[in-house]
């Protein structure tokens, strides 16, 4: 039987792609040398506290490993202006996390990332750099293949985006400005270069009633490894795991993959 730790919660920062800091919680086993560690990334404007990111960081924290999760650049509690950020902002925010754990903690050996996070999750780990070179497993919660799937969602925004000017997106009630060098950004950012050689081993969940992201993307997500995939459905679930059924279910499944 699964053993079950009280969840510690360190709050730190770290210097982010610009330098700018980014804020963190740091979940932990009390009392327990941590298994392992991971970073974990949360959705499209998103912050570390969003239930999804929030509730399987503290389960898997509870299940032994300490997971770093934390909010990107210009979101949350972090420094910096969202305007300012693109995909490879997000890609280089998991790489300074990975960095971080590295010189203060520990390397990380997972990445796990939910919607657009576990996209840059993905392409983090390709990322040539000392502190990711642990990383043996990846993890993508109701994420898409590519990035520039996220311009689906950004409706009438994009006639002016497209037109060279900087306009407002609209995500869950919330205003959120955006350049156009972001389209530029995520549709010249080439996934399949990116992921060309991966052999990590992958574990993609799927919300069985995601409204957001289609069935297909975690096929998509596994077909760019070698190593080892896993596919897991969790049939009713919305895009955030909302359900705590269904958020216990998603917990249960990828600790039985990781094998604790």
């Amino acid at each position: 039987m699964l053993q079950s730790y009280k969840v510690q919660s360190r709050q730190i920062q770290f210097p982010g792609f610009d330098g700018g800091l980014l804020a963190a919680t740091l979940d932990y086993p009390e009392g327990k040398e941590p298994i392992e560690y991971a970073v974990m990334s949360h959705c499209f404007t998103c912050t570390r506290q969003t239930l999804t990111t929030a509730r399987l960081s503290r389960g898997l924290a509870g299940a032994g490993l300490a997971v770093l999760r934390f909010d990107f650049t210009g979101l949350g509690e972090s420094e910096g202006l969202f305007a300012d950020t693109h995909f490879r902002s997000m890609v280089q925010d998991i790489v300074c996390a990975a960095e971080f754990l590295s010189k203060y903690y520990k390397s990380p050996s997972l990445l796990l990332g939910h919607s657009m996070g576990g996209t840059a999750s993905l392409a983090a780990s390709q990322v040539d750099s000392a502190a990711l070179t642990a990383v043996r497993r990846v993890v993508t919660l109701a994420s898409p293949a590519y990035p520039s799937h996220v311009l689906h969602h950004f409706g009438p925004a994009m006639a002016l985006l497209e037109q060279g000017k900087s306009a407002e997106i609209s995500v869950a009630g919330r205003a959120y400005p955006v350049k156009p060098s972001f389209v530029e950004d995520v549709r010249t950012y080439d996934m399949r270069q990116q992921m060309s050689g991966f052999d990590r081993s992958v574990l993609a969940a799927r919300a069985g009633k995601d409204e957001l992201i289609g069935a297909e993307a975690a096929e998509q997500i596994l077909a760019y490894t070698k190593g080892d995939r896993c596919l897991v459905d969790i049939d009713g679930a919305d895009h955030l795991f909302s359900n705590r059924e269904h958020a216990a279910q998603l917990e249960k499944e990828i600790l039985d993959w990781l094998g604790y």
